[in-house]
C-alpha cells in the first residue's frame, strides 16, 4: 500500500508540474534562472550581483503565447546572449538545488527543446524528490507511535496539504529542501526511539548539512538533531551523548554547515540578502501588531493548504479556516496528554517552534522597516510539516484512546486527504485556465491542452488520471486491511485472565 502511495505522489506532484503554467509559481523564474545559468557551465555569483540571463528573460515573454509558438532553449541562447535587466535573487541560497537541475538542464539534447519542455524536466526533478516523502513519513510515524495503522493514516495525511505537491512540482529549491528537511526528521526519530548506532548518528549529520547545502528553512532542524542526540531514549552515559553530539555536528559543517559560516565572514550576516531593493517607508505611526496578526492569518494558513500559482489562486477561506484551526485543537488538546509521550512531543516540537519564531521575526522586522508585511508564504513551514504531522499522530493517539474512535480518525483523514487533493487540482484548474468558472471548464481544458501543456494531449490528461487511480487504489487496499483487522478482531478468542 505504501509504494502505492508512493506512486500516486509521484505522480500528482507531476501533475502539478502539468498544471502549473509557466513561471506562474512563486519565484519560479529566478529558480529556473539559476538552473540556466548553472546548466551553462558553474558561476555561483555574490548576493545581489546576479541577474537573469537574457535566454531567460525571453522565454518569459514568451509564456503568454501558445506552446507551438515558442521558441527552443537554444535559439534563445543564440539570440539573446549574455545577462539580462533582471536581478536573481536565488544567489543569497546555497546552490545545491542548482546544481541538480542545471545538470539536468546541461544533459545532451535538452537545449534542442521548446523552452517549456526543458522547465518541464526541471520541473520533474521535484517528482522524483517527492516520491520518498511518503514513506519517510509511515516509518517516523510507525516509529513513533508503534503503530503501522497510524504511520499509514499520517501517510494519507500529507496528501490533505494540496499545496506540498504543487510546490514539490515547479522549478523551487523548496522542493529539495523539504526532502533533506524530512530525512533529518526521520533520522532524529530513529535516535529519539532508542536506535543511537554509528550510522544513524553519522547519516544525522549527512541529511542536516545537506539541507544546509540548500536553503536557510532547513536551519531549524538544527535543535532538533541536539535534543534527540542529547535527551533521545538510550542507556548511554553523558560522555557518550557530548560524542555523538560532537560527531554529529562535524559531519553536518563538513557537509554543508560550512556555507553559513561562509556567509557570515564574507558578508558579516548568515544569510545576505540577493535582491536590491527600494526599502520602502516605515509605517507612518509605527508597526501595528493587530495589521500584521490580520494579515499573518489572511496569507499563512491558505498559501500553506493551497495559495496555487503567484499567490492568486486560492482555496475558499472558510475550509481553510476549519482545516487550520481543527488541525490546531487536536495538536494542542493531545500533544502533552500523556506522560509516556511528552518527552517526544516536546523534542518534536522545538525546530516547529523555532521555525515560527523566525517567520515572525524575519516577517516583522521587514513590517518594521518598510510598512509591508513580506515573506508570509506557509511552504516556509514545509520543511517541519513531518515533525507537525508526527506531532499530529502522537496527539491523534493520545485522544482517540478507543479501536473504533481510531478507525473513524482514519476513515475521515483518507476521505479527507482525496478530497483535498480532488478540490485542489480543481481549484487551482479552473482559477488557471477557466477564470474561476465552472462553466468555461470546457474551455480551460482546450486552453490547457494546446497552449500551456508541453507535452501531447494523452500524457497531459494520462498523468493526472493514473495518479489518482493510484490514489483510489491505495485508499481500496487501505480500507481492505482495515477490514481484514476489523474481521480478526472479531474472531480472536476473548482471554478469560
Amino acid at each position: 500500500m505504501i509504494w502505492v502511495l508512493t506512486a500516486a505522489m509521484m505522480l500528482l506532484t507531476a501533475t502539478w508540474s502539468l498544471l502549473t503554467p509557466q513561471f506562474l509559481a512563486p519565484d519560479e523564474s529566478a529558480h529556473f534562472a539559476s538552473s540556466v545559468r548553472l546548466s551553462e557551465g558553474f558561476s555561483w555569483p555574490d548576493p545581489a550581483t546576479a541577474r537573469f540571463p537574457a535566454s531567460v528573460e525571453a522565454a518569459g515573454e514568451e509564456a503568454r503565447v501558445p506552446h507551438s509558438d515558442r521558441s527552443t532553449l537554444s535559439d534563445l541562447d543564440r539570440a539573446h546572449p549574455g545577462e539580462g535587466d533582471r536581478f536573481d535573487q536565488m544567489t543569497q541560497h546555497p546552490p545545491l538545488y542548482y546544481i541538480l537541475t542545471g545538470g539536468a538542464l546541461a544533459t545532451p539534447g535538452v537545449g534542442e527543446l521548446v523552452w517549456d519542455q526543458a522547465m518541464l524536466i526541471a520541473r520533474l526533478v521535484g517528482a522524483l524528490l517527492a516520491a520518498p516523502l511518503v514513506w519517510l513519513t509511515w516509518n517516523t510515524v510507525t516509529s513513533l507511535t508503534k503503530s503501522s495503522r497510524m504511520g499509514t493514516v499520517a501517510a494519507f495525511s500529507i496528501f490533505a496539504v494540496p499545496q506540498l505537491p504543487q510546490t514539490m512540482g515547479v522549478v523551487t529549491n523548496d522542493s529539495l529542501a523539504i526532502l533533506a528537511a524530512w530525512a533529518t526528521t526521520w533520522l532524529a526519530v530513529k535516535i529519539l526511539c532508542g536506535d543511537r548506532r554509528w550510522p544513524q548518528i553519522v547519516g544525522l549529520g549527512v541529511a542536516f548539512g545537506f539541507g544546509c547545502l540548500v536553503k536557510g528553512t532547513v536551519l531549524p532542524l538544527g535543535i532538533l538533531l541536539l535534543l534527540v542526540l542529547l535527551l533521545g531514549a538510550g542507556g548511554e552515559k553523558w560522555s557518550r551523548r557530548l560524542a555523538q553530539t560532537a560527531v554529529a555536528l562535524a559531519v553536518a559543517f563538513v557537509t554543508g554547515g560550512w556555507w553559513w559560516a561562509r556567509n557570515v565572514l564574507l558578508f558579516g550576516t548568515l544569510q545576505p540578502d540577493g535582491l536590491v531593493q527600494d526599502p520602502g517607508a516605515p509605517p507612518a505611526n509605527g508597526p501595528s501588531v493587530g495589521h500584521y496578526i490580520d494579515e499573518v492569518w489572511s496569507t499563512t494558513p491558505t498559501t500553506f493548504w493551497g495559495w496555487f500559482g503567484r499567490v492568486n489562486v486560492p482555496l475558499p477561506e472558510l475550509l481553510v479556516d476549519v482545516l487550520t484551526i481543527s488541525c490546531a485543537l487536536v495538536v494542542i488538546v493531545g500533544t502533552f496528554r500523556s506522560r509516556e509521550t511528552l518527552r517526544s512531543s516536546a523534542v518534536l516540537a522545538a525546530p516547529v517552534i523555532l521555525a515560527t519564531v523566525l517567520f515572525v521575526r524575519t516577517s516583522w522586522v521587514a513590517y518594521e522597516d518598510t510598512g509591508a508585511v513580506r515573506g508570509l508564504h506557509g511552504r516556509y513551514f514545509f520543511p517541519v510539516l513531518l515533525a507537525i504531522v508526527a506531532l499530529a499522530a502522537i496527539a491523534a493517539a493520545n485522544i482517540m484512546v478507543t479501536r473504533s474512535a481510531r478507525r473513524a480518525f482514519g476513515h475521515a483523514v483518507v476521505g479527507g486527504a482525496a478530497a483535498l487533493t480532488i478540490t485542489g487540482l480543481g481549484v487551482a484548474f479552473l482559477g488557471f485556465y477557466a477564470g474561476n468558472a465552472y462553466g468555461n471548464w470546457r474551455v480551460g481544458l482546450d486552453v490547457w491542452l494546446h497552449s500551456y501543456s508541453p507535452v501531447p494531449s494523452v500524457v497531459t490528461l494520462g498523468v493526472p488520471f493514473v495518479a489518482l487511480a493510484s490514489l483510489a487504489l491505495a485508499i481500496v487496499m487501505y480500507l481492505r486491511s482495515e477490514w481484514t483487522a476489523d474481521v480478526a478482531h472479531r474472531r480472536a478468542p476473548i482471554s478469560r485472565g
